[in-house]
């Protein structure tokens, strides 16, 4: 089986991505996951509907952001995505001009609310320690059905050769599951994020995501540029 890594088609590829993202986050399930990609309501129906959701809202973010790239680690055997990573190139500081954005993937609310503080709390370690240009893996998964076959390593092996042209540091916010690939592959511990959102007037709505979501950590870490 040969599995190889290359750039998405941002025309074509992004709901075999959302879907392939889907059953990697399931397998097994991560909580914290409902906070990027959410599923509203239950049954068969609304995870399409999140799945149709989250395909278009990544090609917007795609189109619309000049540091995303995407790739892909495809099954030269049977066409099928093994695995996916977005990582944001930045040519220079990303904090000077914070870009604005909007959850639109939640209604006006205690949720958007609960996941704006989210989203707020997991960006704030690499907002202090990365204050210069870099790279930034964003989201990287593998699908169950190809684990423990190197997509990770190639996803981050060509990272690190980027990494290594541009001369600037990769950062990446790690799960429990990713720590493992990340230290063998030359990356260091800067500091654990415990996520929990803070509110002094949440709704029923901010209680229903926190109990859904509860509070997750992450660890960012960072590799250095060879120079």
């Amino acid at each position: 089986m040969a599995l190889k890594i290359q750039d998405i088609d941002p025309e074509t590829d992004f709901p075999a991505l959302a879907r392939c993202m889907f059953e990697s986050y399931e397998d097994p399930p991560q909580k914290f996951f409902h906070v990027f990609f959410p599923i509203h309501g239950t049954g068969d129906e609304a995870r399409e509907e999140g799945i149709k959701e989250a395909a278009e809202r990544l090609k917007l973010w795609h189109t619309h952001d000049p540091t995303s790239h995407w790739q892909k680690v495809i099954d030269s055997n049977t066409g099928k995505i093994a695995g996916g990573a977005l990582w944001n190139i930045y040519e220079k500081n990303p904090f000077d001009e914070p870009r604005p954005s909007t959850v639109s993937w939640f209604p006006e609310g205690g949720s958007r609310s609960f996941v704006e503080k989210a989203l707020q709390n997991h960006s704030r370690p690499r907002s202090k320690a990365a204050q210069c240009p870099h790279i930034y893996l964003f989201i990287i998964f593998t699908h169950p059905d190809y684990r423990r076959r190197g997509v990770g390593q190639q996803f981050i092996k060509w990272g690190i050769t980027r990494s290594n042209e541009m001369k600037v540091d990769i950062y990446l916010d790690s799960t429990p599951y990713g720590r493992p690939l990340y230290e063998e592959t030359g990356f260091e511990y800067i500091e654990e994020n415990v996520n929990i959102p803070e509110t002094d007037n949440a709704d029923d709505a901010w209680k229903e995501i926190e109990k859904r979501v509860g509070p997750f950590t992450f660890w960012l870490m960072r590799r250095p540029a060879s120079v």
